[in-house]
């Protein structure tokens, strides 16, 4: 299932009856060259040509770093988690935060807003509640968040 065909275990049994997580953390300014998933053990070779060993490993990259390919699978990823990577997007998102003297949208934590094309889709984030203060956030994502950011403060107070 999901590209691995024999049993997993991260949590093991400590004599005190607590579980126990032995974790060893790869130094994030070091870049991973390759996973290897071997029979009995994963294999992790670094760029500059350090290899550490584990029997379970979580691997975390971002997405950013997955679709670069500059990582090698062996054996490689399973084609649907291939596609899915290669499906996947990301983009900007912006936050802008807007006080009021009182509040006049309704009592739920997200307003959506929609629209014709996705420019002018976004959401707001009500903080009114979590702040005690009249507070909105609106975010725009997308084109319309990158337009936004290039905007003057004045030109983003006079946005409509």
């Amino acid at each position: 299932m999901n590209g691995f065909t024999n049993s997993h275990v991260l949590l093991k049994n400590s004599p005190s009856g607590f579980f126990q997580l032995q974790v060893a953390t790869i130094d994030s300014k070091k870049r991973v060259k390759k996973i290897n998933r071997c029979t009995n053990a994963m294999k992790i070779t670094m760029e500059n040509g350090n290899t550490f060993f584990a029997e379970t490993t979580i691997v975390s990259i971002p997405l950013g770093g997955l679709k670069s390919n500059t990582i090698t699978f062996e054996p490689r990823l399973p084609k649907w988690k291939e596609e899915a990577i290669a499906n996947l997007g990301f983009g900007i998102a912006n936050k802008i935060i807007l006080h009021f003297e009182k509040v006049f949208w309704t009592n739920v934590e997200f307003l959506g807003v929609v629209a014709d094309t996705s420019y002018g889709c976004s959401y707001f984030l009500n903080l009114d509640k979590a702040t005690c203060h009249h507070v909105l956030v609106y975010m725009p994502v997308g084109k319309l968040a990158r337009d936004i950011k290039k905007m003057s403060d004045e030109a983003c107070f006079a946005f409509t």
